[in-house]
């Protein structure tokens, strides 16, 4: 990335509106009772879901089993 690249700072506006939204979210489940908790967690439960997927398709590679390795050679003593 150059150094003149504004991309990481933008990144920086959703990621604040989704950490507001959830604080909004979080009070208004406070305030409307029990249905209200059950109808958050269900939906952060499909929220986080949809994430794991979207990175499972993104980045099949983070998932793959690693090979299994070499045994380390033994150390010298000395």
């Amino acid at each position: 990335m150059t150094e003149d690249s504004t991309r990481l700072e933008l990144l920086a506006i959703p990621l604040v509106a989704v950490i507001f939204g959830i604080g909004a979210l979080v009070m208004f489940a406070a305030v409307e009772g029990p249905w209200a908790w059950i109808v958050l967690g269900v939906g952060l439960l499909i929220v986080v879901a949809l994430v794991i997927r979207y990175a499972l398709k993104r980045y099949p590679q983070i998932w793959a089993e690693a090979p299994a390795g070499e045994a380390a050679p033994p150390r010298d003593v000395d």
